[in-house]
């Protein structure tokens, strides 16, 4: 068997499906390297909520984030909001929670699969709303957190940047409720 005799076109059809699939993988990235990150302003007084599907109560909503910019999730259970002082919340809800304990903990191990690694620091958080549990604090970066829970929910709140302090997350726990 002899192969076929070669025309010199090849290299046209090869650059062809060259082009095609560059411009099939290089467009799509460039246009998204243009976009940037999708945040919103926070208008003052805005509550924020966030639905954990399962047993009732199901949702949360937190507000004292008036002035931060919340980023798109596309996770009806995870918030992302920046800071006028640069620092980054992560506000995040669980559901069918029967044993808080262990859901505590392994919610700091999840923080930690999350490039915030934490520690408890010993600190108890009891909010006006019934909301429950103990802070933590970030072991390799500047940051702070707290895991609270009620009822069958676990909300996680992680505030990261060299200016987090638990101070900053105290009035948006204050603000922290089951919704109704």
């Amino acid at each position: 068997m002899t192969a076929p005799p070669r025309t010199g076109h090849d290299w046209q059809q090869a650059g062809l499906v060259l082009a095609a699939v560059a411009a099939l993988v290089g467009v799509p990235a460039l246009l998204a390297g243009k976009a940037g990150v999708r945040e919103t302003l926070v208008e003052p007084g805005t509550r924020i909520e966030l639905a954990a599907p399962g047993e009732e109560p199901d949702a949360i909503t937190f507000g004292a984030v008036g002035g931060w910019e919340q980023r798109a999730t596309g996770d009806s259970s995870t918030a992302v909001l920046r800071s006028p002082e640069n620092t980054i919340l992560i506000v995040s809800v669980v559901n069918g929670v029967t044993d808080f304990p262990e859901a505590a903990d392994w919610r700091l191990k999840v923080l930690g699969v999350q490039a915030f690694e934490a520690e408890f620091d010993g600190g108890v958080v009891n909010t006006r709303h019934g909301f429950q549990g103990p802070t933590c604090r970030a072991v390799e970066r500047a940051g702070v957190c707290a895991i609270v829970g009620k009822d069958n929910l676990v909300v996680t709140l992680a505030l990261g940047g060299a200016n987090a302090r638990l101070d900053d997350l105290a009035p948006i726990l204050a603000a922290l409720e089951v919704r109704s």
